[in-house]
């Protein structure tokens, strides 16, 4: 009987460093699916944001009313980290049949600490939309 006691227990020890070694690599992992997710979920939303300023662009709409539509597309993100371009500017006029690019630029920056270091402190996501005036 102390032979299967010591048996089992050398069993549990053996157990016990596979999941030592293994369990960073499985967390390091984890990690990088939920930052790399985010970042595309970022990226998704950048560019719905600059489809739909456009889209409010080209039915006339001012430059403050398509950087509210942006902003409203993008609430989800910090909009401090974001910049709009608007070309050309309402200030040049936009008549039917001219072409209208809303830009979008944010600042992304990695959730976890961990994957951070392994990358840039910022990834810059940009999406342009160009539509025609109605």
């Amino acid at each position: 009987m102390d032979r299967d006691r010591i048996k089992a227990s050398k069993r549990s020890g053996q157990s016990l460093v596979e999941t030592a070694l293994v369990l960073p690599l499985l967390l390091l992992l984890l990690m990088g699916i939920i930052d790399f997710g985010l970042l595309f979920n970022s990226y998704l939303v950048v560019s719905k944001a600059s489809r739909e300023g456009a889209r409010h662009a080209v039915t006339g709409d001012t430059d403050a009313q398509i950087r509210a539509a942006v902003c409203s597309a993008a609430s989800a993100l910090d909009l401090a980290r974001m910049d709009i371009t608007i070309s050309p500017d309402n200030g040049e006029g936009r008549s039917t049949g001219d072409s209208v690019t809303v830009t979008v630029k944010y600042e992304y920056s990695m959730v976890t600490p961990i994957i951070g270091a392994f990358f840039p402190d910022t990834f810059d996501i940009e999406s342009s939309t160009t539509m025609r005036c109605e």
